[in-house]
């Protein structure tokens, strides 16, 4: 009886990561410091690497016709993704903003708009929290600080949501959510592997749902899962029920699943045995399909 959701493009319209940067750009700008430039280049070091993963890999896209192949591809790139959140640490861009910055910066950013979260959101929640269902947020956002204070979670009116993130550190870099993090753990991405795992990728998502549902003592308990990129494949895949989301029937996760052999119907045409659907919003799923019996 388990939820977890994914949060950029998922429960917010857009992806969030250029506001969250900008956030700090602000603050810094504020001290007079401009890392604009840095964060360019930050920005384009990732396009490049992510592209040259992408145009280097065999078997290409058209040749991945199997679950298992796309999720080695994804896997392979998480180097991509630990080479990327060096460079953020490196750029001290975050350094020194606190969690308390950054949830009120996502609680103003979706209060003046600028973030917008996806029509029937909050009332989604509500309502399965109401029902007896536990509702995470997982994601690979840098801050779970922001993602609570954007939901309204945590201290604010959503009760019962759980956020599972990245958080920020106090010099700047990234570190990885406790529950893939337990005593002892690492991820060997660090010289001599002290460094701790980050949440980066669809194998890092999937490994700290499963981690979370067996602290929580819910691991054979039904569970549904909300996405609507590459990175949540992993967990699409091995949840009871899966619901992409996305604002239009040929997003990039959709033609994946479909070329890897999923059939994914809009939610409005799916039928008893469908695993996955997809859904532009939270207001086209009916409240008859979370009722616990």
């Amino acid at each position: 009886m388990s939820i977890f959701l994914d949060f950029d493009g998922t429960i917010t319209a857009k992806d969030t990561v250029g506001e969250l940067a900008n956030f700090a750009l602000r603050v810094r700008a504020a001290e007079g410091q401009d890392l604009r430039r840095a964060w360019d280049d930050v920005v384009a070091a990732y396009v490049g690497d992510h592209r040259a993963h992408v145009a280097g890999y065999v078997p290409p896209a058209a040749d991945r016709c199997l679950p298992a192949q796309e999720v080695e591809f994804l896997r392979r790139a998480k180097g991509v993704e630990t080479s990327s959140l060096a460079r953020v640490g490196r750029s001290r861009l975050f350094r020194g903003i606190g969690a308390a910055a950054f949830r009120e910066a996502g609680r103003a950013l979706v209060a003046d708009g600028t973030v917008e979260l996806r029509p029937g959101f909050r009332r989604f929640v509500r309502d399965r929290v109401e029902q007896g269902w536990r509702v995470w947020v997982l994601s690979v956002n840098w801050s779970a600080a922001f993602i609570e204070g954007a939901c309204g979670g945590g201290r604010g009116g959503l009760p019962g949501l759980e956020v599972v993130a990245n958080e920020v550190r106090d010099d700047g870099s990234v570190a990885g959510p406790a529950v893939l993090n337990p005593p002892g753990a690492t991820d060997g991405g660090g010289e001599g592997g002290e460094e701790p795992r980050n949440l980066t990728n669809s194998r890092d998502k999937l490994d700290a749902m499963e981690a979370v549902l067996a602290a929580a003592g819910l691991a054979a308990q039904p569970s549904i899962y909300f996405g609507d990129s590459t990175t949540d494949l992993e967990c699409l895949l091995a949840v009871d029920r899966g619901f992409v989301v996305s604002d239009r029937e040929d997003s990039s996760l959709l033609r994946t699943l479909r070329r890897i052999g999923k059939e994914v119907p809009h939610v409005r045409d799916q039928t008893a045995t469908s695993k996955l659907a997809w859904t532009s919003d939270y207001e086209d799923l009916p409240d008859d399909m979370f009722a616990l019996g």
